[in-house]
């Protein structure tokens, strides 16, 4: 299992993850040049790609889906994020990419990811041996979803996005190889900053975006002695900085009495990672 992330933050979010014979990218937040020499540099192209998954409709996270409507790719969403995304083409006379949005869905090109009735819960469904599970997650979105992959005995989680994570939702992300973890901002620099404060508050809210020390206390919860990578995602870059990141993940772990020898901590920048190996 690889996953290298191509872009993280408000400027766009794109991630690739490899499982053998299965290659998936999570959302297209940045252009489709940008995709496809990230994809180049990696010795693959967008033919190589079996799935695009996208986690809501914000446009850091779909910004080049018109180029991936074109092309035959699966793509999997949730049924609030594809009629926002419809609703947004139309009332932006993109009436052409709301009608190949639909002809992809007719066609069974877009696979949409429904909530279980009266449940907090996603259908779950496997993709080339692949399990994968979405998560529901709250944002100020139509209807937002993270990922829990699972392959081969192992464990990848995907979490950016979202105010909180529901603890119901711990017995699917415990423990696994490899995290995503949103960590969005520290509160007093946001506070203090230029954002209006509507925006602030939003953020702050249940439905904004990750603090610091709620990624950490939640981190506290599910990591386990399979983790092996953490990947600090989404950091503003206005309202956080890599130095609190890492000294608040040092005091919440310590605080909660978690062992992190052996895992290697990552604190995304807003371009290319490395392809990391679990």
């Amino acid at each position: 299992m690889k996953v290298k992330v191509f872009s993280s933050g408000s400027s766009g979010n794109c991630t690739i993850l490899r499982f053998d014979n299965l290659n998936i990218l999570i959302d297209c937040g940045i252009t489709k040049k940008e995709i496809d020499s990230n994809l180049f540099n990696m010795g693959l192209s967008i033919n190589d790609i079996n799935a695009l998954f996208i986690t809501h409709e914000h446009i850091d996270h779909i910004k080049s889906l018109n180029s991936f409507l074109n092309n035959n790719i699966k793509i999997y969403m949730s049924l609030g994020t594809f009629e926002a995304i419809r609703e947004n083409y139309m009332s932006h006379k993109k009436e052409n990419l709301a009608y190949l949005l639909d002809e992809k869905l007719n066609n069974n090109y877009i696979y949409i990811i429904n909530r279980l009735e009266n449940s907090l819960y996603y259908e779950h469904f496997i993709l080339n041996n692949c399990d994968i599970i979405p998560l529901p997650l709250f944002h100020d979105a139509k209807e937002t979803i993270g990922f829990s992959f699972n392959f081969d005995n192992k464990r990848f989680v995907y979490i950016t996005d979202t105010g909180y994570v529901h603890q119901d939702i711990y017995p699917y992300i415990s423990n696994a190889c490899g995290y995503i973890l949103e960590s969005n901002h520290d509160p007093e620099i946001l506070m203090h900053s230029a954002r209006p404060y509507p925006l602030k508050i939003r953020i702050l809210s249940d439905h904004g975006h990750l603090s610091n020390v709620d990624s950490m206390v939640t981190l506290a919860h599910i990591m386990g002695p399979d983790t092996k990578l953490v990947m600090h995602a989404h950091i503003s870059q206005e309202c956080n900085l890599s130095q609190i990141v890492e000294f608040t993940r040092i005091k919440v772990l310590e605080e909660y009495g978690i062992i992190t020898e052996g895992v290697n901590f990552v604190i995304l920048a807003p371009r290319p990672s490395l392809e990391y190996e679990i």
